[in-house]
């Protein structure tokens, strides 16, 4: 029940001065930019908007420099360090439920000046269920320096696609009210570790996903980012391998899957657990892909390449061949 966005001419509309805003930000060892990040958010909030940081064990001045900017739609918690992906979801499960969108921020990047408005025009245009927004980015370099727009997906946003792959970059994701209320049934879950292709999926498999192809922000690329675009294709694609070489990812594939069913199994639209089922077995505490899935006809990815891909992945899992090695995210 996935909604294709190829940008129709979806026009930006006024935030209505009643909604309430909530940006969600987890920071770790951030000071460099996320002061810089926190004003070009700050400019842009509307009225009943707040701001929630979760600490998620900084070394450094992080917190300090969030609380010295003194501004109370700020609010700032400290944790212990969780990772990333979990520290977001943590964030998101203490959501409050009366926020009518809901949005997640990196701290190093910059929003740009209708990035808020533009989600609310989005999500506002798709008519009840729960529904997530993402966009495209501007990538620049560490002093701001444009490098280029992310490129395009040529299939659009679709259930296919995300049981498969991500397409919805965490920083550019907004929830409406539903989606949050939907994914804080799972709270979170264990077996999930990447936050964005969590929300990807369960929206997928419930309401409406909507991908917008302007640039939302610059998203900033200085070496130190946990999983980010590169400069070009070949960065690009080195950036892949080398997460695939740290990270099992057929496991997390896996994991999230197994979450989806253990989470929502009962509840999930007849078209949407045939699709799943008759693709993955739920074996005790695991999701194991079907060979039916590695040679079915269907188009799963937004590429041909990265349709081969999965099945090269996903048979090498099924034949012991792919050690795990899922690190904290």
């Amino acid at each position: 029940m996935t909604t294709k966005n190829k940008n129709t001419e979806t026009g930006t509309k006024p935030i209505p001065a009643y909604a309430r805003v909530v940006v969600l930000m987890s920071t770790y060892n951030g000071e460099r930019y996320v002061v810089e990040q926190l004003r070009s958010i700050l400019d842009q909030l509307p009225a009943h908007g707040r701001i929630r940081v979760r600490d998620d064990g900084s070394g450094d001045r992080t917190a300090a420099l969030i609380r010295q900017l003194g501004d109370p739609r700020i609010e700032l918690t400290e944790g212990g360090n969780l990772g990333f992906s979990r520290s977001f979801l943590t964030l998101l499960a203490e959501a409050p439920a009366d926020a009518d969108m809901v949005m997640f921020s990196d701290q190093d990047d910059v929003w740009l000046p209708d990035k808020i408005s533009r989600a609310w025009s989005h999500l506002s245009a798709l008519h009840g269920g729960p529904a997530l927004y993402g966009s495209a980015q501007m990538l620049v370099d560490a002093e701001l320096r444009p490098l280029g727009p992310t490129r395009p997906w040529p299939r659009g946003p679709s259930l296919a696609s995300a049981l498969t792959e991500n397409i919805i970059t965490g920083c550019t994701a907004a929830l409406n009210r539903e989606a949050v209320n939907l994914m804080q049934r799972a709270g979170v879950p264990a077996g999930v570790h990447l936050h964005d292709w969590w929300l990807y999926l369960v929206v997928s498999a419930f309401g409406s996903v909507v991908w917008d192809q302007e640039p939302s922000l610059l998203y900033r690329q200085h070496g130190q980012n946990q999983i980010g675009h590169g400069a070009g294709w070949l960065d690009r694609h080195l950036g892949v391998v080398r997460f695939l070489r740290r990270n099992d990812w057929v496991g997390i594939l896996l994991g999230q899957i197994h979450a989806l069913h253990k989470h929502y199994g009962d509840q999930l639209p007849d078209r949407t657990r045939r699709l799943v089922l008759d693709h993955f077995a739920i074996v005790g505490h695991k999701a194991v892909p079907r060979w039916r899935l590695i040679f079915s006809t269907r188009r799963w990815r937004q590429g041909p390449a990265w349709d081969l891909m999965l099945r090269l992945l996903l048979a090498a899992h099924r034949l012991k061949l792919w050690p795990p090695r899922t690190r904290r995210l």
